[in-house]
């Protein structure tokens, strides 16, 4: 798969392995989905979005949370490091004429003009510095609110390997202490934090590894050979559940 080439750089390899799976993305999204509607619902709660200038948003896929935030916005750009995806995403809203659409690295982000507010659903974990990127969005706007996978998701899948004297292949995820040190230290900004458990069930351990490739999000943590698993697999037989475990969070600054 194209994150093993050793040709391309870091963000090329996401952007097209996500981009090779953008036609069947929205049929296996099941989690993105979900944090999609629960990152809405969260914004909502805490003050919504700027009803005047420009939202941002970073990581936008296929559009499952632009599809629920857009049309609140004066203005809204939906931007993701995958141009398939982008294209995707187009699809979705093309019919909004305040909508735009950008290619762009969130973990480097240039932004057209300043925004009003800046979105993310479970993008920063794929940025090469998950917690620093998070903290540039979040100076980048007056408002930024996010949904991030915290180190720990998954521990069925974990506690799986551990059993056979292995580590899993999963990317290293951020931890809630650095993200909330790293936020909340910020001058001038109040904060907000939520943390939810996303709990999917899968017919065997086979179903819940392809939901990782289904979608392009199957890059291993630096590192890891594959080996065979077979223990693995025969646990999961009968079926699995999985947990992921995502921070909610929403920065502002004092006044906004």
């Amino acid at each position: 798969m194209a994150f093993h080439d050793p040709t391309l750089s870091r963000s090329a390899q996401i952007a097209r392995s996500f981009g090779a799976r953008a036609a069947q993305y929205d049929e296996h999204a099941l989690l993105q989905r979900q944090t999609a509607q629960t990152l809405a619902d969260f914004i909502a709660r805490n003050g919504g979005l700027p009803g005047l200038g420009l939202v941002a948003e970073v990581g936008c896929g296929t559009g499952l949370l632009s599809i629920l935030l857009a049309r609140e916005a004066q203005r809204y750009l939906a931007t993701d490091i995958a141009p398939e995806m982008l294209a995707r995403c187009t699809r979705r809203l093309g019919d909004l004429d305040h909508v735009a659409f950008a290619v762009m690295d969130g973990g480097t982000p240039v932004f057209p003009e300043s925004p009003a507010a800046i979105v993310s659903n479970l993008a920063a974990q794929w940025f090469e510095d998950p917690v620093g990127g998070l903290t540039r969005l979040a100076l980048c706007a007056p408002c930024l609110f996010f949904a991030v996978p915290l180190a720990g998701s998954f521990p069925e899948w974990r506690e799986a390997f551990q059993d056979i004297g292995r580590q899993p292949g999963l990317l290293p995820m951020p931890k809630s202490g650095d993200i909330l040190r790293a936020l909340t230290t910020l001058p001038g900004r109040r904060t907000r934090f939520a943390t939810e458990s996303h709990c999917l069930r899968y017919p065997n351990a086979r179903a819940f590894a392809d939901s990782f490739r289904n979608i392009g999000a199957d890059k291993p943590r630096d590192g890891y050979r594959p080996a065979p698993i077979k223990p693995v697999f025969e646990r999961f037989a009968q079926g699995m559940e999985s947990t992921a475990f995502v921070l909610y969070g929403m920065v502002k600054q004092e006044g906004a």
